[in-house]
């Protein structure tokens, strides 16, 4: 019945607390979706918990790519395309063009690809220009 549950691995860290937060979030909406087609949910519900995810990601993806541009990230519009992509691919299946487990397949993997991946270079970023992330994204003068 867990079949592709995702289990948070120490390689999605990107280091900055918020990232890795809300990356933990949407792993959690993830594997609820994963569940309700376990288990065999109606339609009505599995297309709630596809609205959760994608508003979920909208969120996450203005939250993150904020940080990239409060860094001047150069990859900022790459990253973009990137997250475009999975929902572009969302809204396909809320409208009947995909089915919900190939659906999840893909989410799947692109979470994990992303994370490990495009989320790194990130990291990498942040690490090779000694950035202190965290004051930056809240604006800290200490």
């Amino acid at each position: 019945m867990n079949d592709d549950i995702i289990k948070w691995r120490e390689e999605f860290n990107t280091g900055i607390h918020r990232i890795d937060l809300e990356h933990r979030i949407f792993l959690e909406l993830m594997n609820s979706f994963k569940f309700a087609l376990n288990t065999e949910r109606p339609k009505g519900e599995l297309l709630r918990i596809l609205t959760e995810i994608e508003k979920y990601a909208v969120f996450h993806f203005i939250s993150e790519e904020n940080c990239m541009s409060m860094i001047d990230y150069p990859e900022l519009k790459d990253h973009q395309i990137h997250h475009f992509e999975l929902l572009e691919q969302l809204n396909l299946v809320k409208y009947g063009e995909h089915e919900f487990s190939k659906f999840y397949d893909f989410l799947k993997d692109w979470f994990i690809n992303h994370t490990v991946s495009e989320d790194m270079k990130l990291k990498e970023f942040v690490s090779e220009n000694n950035i202190d992330i965290n004051r930056i994204r809240y604006n800290i003068s200490v």
